[in-house]
């Protein structure tokens, strides 16, 4: 993972509506070593995680990541289940 992807992990996610949750990983392209997709894992019995595309990030500030896309456009992108 890049320096860059690195320092995204972990932080907050903010969406223009509120607070989302904070960076589980950082997806890196194998090729280009740049970040792709911020993951969010949802706080539910099961993990459900979800692929948020670098594009839907805005800035990051000291408060965190701050996405251009209210919460309920990232709960409609498709989960992925661990067990």
């Amino acid at each position: 993972m890049t320096e860059a992807a690195h320092e995204l992990a972990g932080k907050s996610l903010i969406c223009p509506d509120g607070v989302l949750g904070t960076v589980a990983e950082v997806l890196v392209d194998p090729e280009t070593g740049h970040p792709t997709h911020l993951v969010w894992r949802e706080p539910v019995i099961l993990y459900q995680e979800i692929s948020i595309p670098i594009a839907y990030m805005e800035r990051v500030d000291g408060e965190g990541i701050r996405l251009r896309v209210r919460r309920e456009e990232i709960e409609r992108l498709p989960r992925f289940v661990w067990r």
